[in-house]
């Protein structure tokens, strides 16, 4: 598990430079055109690289921290024995998926690259910015399969609906507060 929190470490840190970069040259665009008088053609295309690559690698820690949408309505009437076999099924078919995803992104990597294709302004070669679709289907790929397999153990985190989630983490903070109140 060491490794997977090395990995969490790594995508957030990469992640966040990447909407960083993409946010301060959106803002020297904005002061080039505004303020200067003078646009600068190759901003668009290098903010919108960065944010595509910041945002699929965001797609992977969004899912690890349960913060993509999701409808639980039913699902939070289940009994617990139902909500294994859902959130385990649920899991292996968005894994299953991804890796879909992953696998048939490459197929247009290879295309763009034998033909060429580069950005209009910049002159990138289109598939360099392809690279993030097996990059980032893959990570969510991967997990997806952990949460599977943490649903089909029966952890608690995974079974519980997001209100379930935010009631316990309120608990668990309120007992931290009255902790530290008793022994201050």
């Amino acid at each position: 598990m060491g490794q997977l929190k090395f990995l969490d470490k790594i995508e957030e840190v990469i992640a966040g430079m990447l909407f960083i970069a993409g946010v301060l040259v959106s803002l020297y665009g904005v002061f080039m055109r505004y303020v200067m008088n003078s646009p600068v053609s190759w901003v668009t295309e290098i903010y919108e690289f960065l944010l595509v690559w910041a945002i699929f690698l965001g797609f992977g820690m969004a899912l690890k921290d349960n913060r993509h949408i999701s409808v639980e309505l039913v699902y939070d009437l289940l009994p617990k024995s139902l909500k294994r076999i859902f959130a385990t099924v649920a899991n292996v078919i968005g894994g299953g998926y991804s890796i879909y995803l992953a696998y048939s992104s490459i197929e247009l990597i290879t295309l763009s690259r034998e033909q060429g294709i580069t950005t209009i302004d910049v002159g990138i070669p289109i598939w360099i910015t392809y690279l993030v679709l097996p990059i980032g289907m893959g990570l969510l790929g991967l997990y997806f399969f952990i949460k599977a397999y943490r649903a089909a153990r029966g952890d608690k985190k995974e079974l519980m609906g997001e209100v379930e989630a935010l009631y316990e983490e309120m608990k668990s903070s309120s007992k931290q507060i009255d902790d530290e109140e008793v022994s201050a």
